[in-house]
């Protein structure tokens, strides 16, 4: 999947799901536009970072529009129901029932069933009883490979706002040196992470609620 069409991507930083109207997705990258805007840096250390998640952005928004022109919804959205094809059940299949064998073909099954049941006990019969079977079982080792983990990134003090964003993603708000993600925050001081609090409701990637324990 190209960066174009990572629709699934696009609907994340729009937090719209792909179920909704189009005016309600117009308006979710409007917000976002106007918040990764170069002119509202003003020569900060994220102006790259801004210009190139703005032009992934409009490239995404792009694409996704003109799946609209050409089908009519937005990428994932459930097909409207005159569209939906209806399947015609098929008809039950009737199995006409096999012709009764022969009095003859029977008799000869008969015989076949009695034999193969008479043989083994036949053999069993004849078999000396004080001779014991010998079965040797050999153990063979199982070698269990250790699954090496990968830690997904936490949050540390110290970290840069582009570090934090990497993690965190999108905030739901941010002021100059606070960002709020839901009822959970980080806080920054010279573009250093120095605090945070983690809820319940929205927790961050850290395995405390804050910084300081």
């Amino acid at each position: 999947m190209t960066d174009e069409t990572d629709f699934i991507d696009l609907y994340g930083k729009l937090r719209v799901e792909p179920g909704c109207s189009l005016d309600e997705f117009k308006r979710a990258y409007r917000r976002n536009v106007a918040l990764w805007h170069p002119d509202r840096r003003r020569g900060t250390r994220a102006d790259k970072l801004a210009a190139a998640r703005l032009q992934r952005l409009t490239a995404q928004y792009g694409a996704a529009m003109d799946f609209h022109r050409r089908h009519g919804r937005l990428p994932g959205a459930p097909l409207p129901a005159r569209d939906v094809e209806r399947v015609p059940h098929e008809p039950p299949t009737v199995t006409s029932p096999s012709p009764r064998p022969p009095q003859r073909v029977q008799a000869k099954h008969w015989y076949a069933a009695t034999l193969a049941i008479a043989a083994p006990l036949l053999v069993w019969s004849l078999w000396p009883a004080n001779e014991a079977v010998e079965t040797e079982v050999r153990e063979v080792p199982v070698r269990i490979v250790p699954t090496a983990s990968v830690q997904a990134p936490v949050l540390a003090l110290g970290m840069t706002q582009d570090e934090v964003l990497a993690i965190e993603g999108e905030p739901t708000r941010r002021s100059e040196d606070r960002w709020e993600y839901g009822p959970s925050w980080v806080r920054f001081e010279a573009d250093a992470l120095v605090d945070w609090h983690s809820s319940p409701l929205r927790a961050l990637h850290t395995s405390t609620p804050g910084p300081h324990p």
